[in-house]
């Protein structure tokens, strides 16, 4: 097949990058070229895969700054070409509805993200007909109206996560450091319990209010340690080497969690709150546990000794491989572009 996938501009895509959707969609990428297929990306220029041909509106992903303007190019860019290709795939939430009626070819939109504004709701609504793919079933459960066309877990190359049996005796955080994922919970718990935290992903100047209340007064780089934001190789040996990934998001919805998978993959246990889809991602009692409040992370984190980390690794060689979710994609391909 000629697809086109177009990719989010927050962050590369790549199967290292360090955003969910980067990464996912790089894994996506890389293994339909590797079975044969023709893709063209639509993403920032540093992207690294291994598609036929790289589009970029621009070159580096949005750090302090955002472009509507770009984002809609980005999409434009790949219905301008629609010509060269089976099938159009755009993981870009509610933006490619806009192009919906636009042109013959068959399009797939991707829903990756849980938290929509009352307007975004009404574009969903409003094009809820059009072909969708959700990455989980907490995802379809909460637009139940949309035409969800499948469920697609994200998978992960484990070539790339090689596991281990043993690991040392910290607690760490792997994902943006905002009030949003929690982090002040995992540094709350970490010192009740006279545990060491390491503390990684990046951090945005619109939360330097919540940061220097609730974050930077605690980082002592002996018992609470801030690596910002980690390479692919470094958050590899940071995971396989944790006693477990804490996980406490509780005020937004949780609509996969890619870390959740790495971490486990790596035979890393965890310990999520139930917000959205971690009961999916994690087998609860046997990879990890997920929790309701921070009283139930604590008892979690108390009896994380109990999981086998082994079996973090096969569940996710069970659940999440990167051949699983290829095989569903180009499934659901060939019955959209038959349809």
């Amino acid at each position: 097949m000629k697809i086109a996938i177009v990719s989010k501009l927050w962050e590369p895509t790549s199967p290292e990058s360090t955003g969910g959707t980067g990464a996912a969609i790089g894994n996506l990428v890389n293994g339909l070229s590797a079975r044969g297929h023709e893709v063209t990306l639509f993403a920032t220029g540093n992207s690294k895969t291994k598609a036929k041909e790289l589009v970029a509106v621009r070159e580096y992903p949005y750090a302090n700054d955002y472009s509507e303007i770009q984002e809609f190019d980005n999409i434009a860019s790949a219905f301008k070409r629609e010509e060269d290709f089976d099938i159009i795939h755009l993981a870009v939430e509610h933006k490619s509805l806009f192009f919906s009626g636009i042109g013959k070819t068959p399009v797939l939109h991707s829903i990756r993200y849980g938290e929509f504004f009352d307007q975004e709701m009404e574009i969903l609504k409003k094009y809820s007909q059009e072909n969708f793919v959700g990455i989980s079933e907490a995802i379809a459960n909460k637009f139940k109206f949309l035409n969800f066309q499948g469920i697609i877990y994200n998978g992960v190359n484990l070539q790339n996560f090689p596991w281990q049996e043993k690991s040392q005796d910290y607690l760490v955080f792997l994902a943006r450091v905002s009030p949003q994922k929690g982090p002040h919970l995992a540094i709350k718990l970490a010192k009740e319990l006279n545990k060491k935290l390491i503390i990684a992903g990046k951090i945005s100047d619109s939360d330097k209010e919540y940061l220097d209340k609730h974050f930077w007064p605690y980082i002592d780089n002996e018992q609470i340690i801030y690596k910002g934001e980690l390479g692919f190789n470094e958050k590899i040996e940071l995971l396989r080497n944790a006693k477990c990934l804490l996980h406490p998001i509780e005020n937004i919805f949780e609509a996969f969690g890619m870390s959740l998978i790495e971490a486990q993959a790596l035979g890393t246990p965890v310990v999520s709150y139930d917000n959205g889809s971690p009961l999916e991602v994690i087998n609860q009692g046997k990879t990890g546990y997920v929790v309701k409040n921070y009283d139930e992370m604590i008892e979690a984190v108390k009896n994380i000794d109990k999981i086998k980390r082994k079996d973090c690794r096969e569940w996710v060689e069970r659940m999440f491989s990167l051949d699983k979710m290829l095989e569903a994609y180009e499934d659901l391909y060939n019955k959209i572009i038959d349809k």
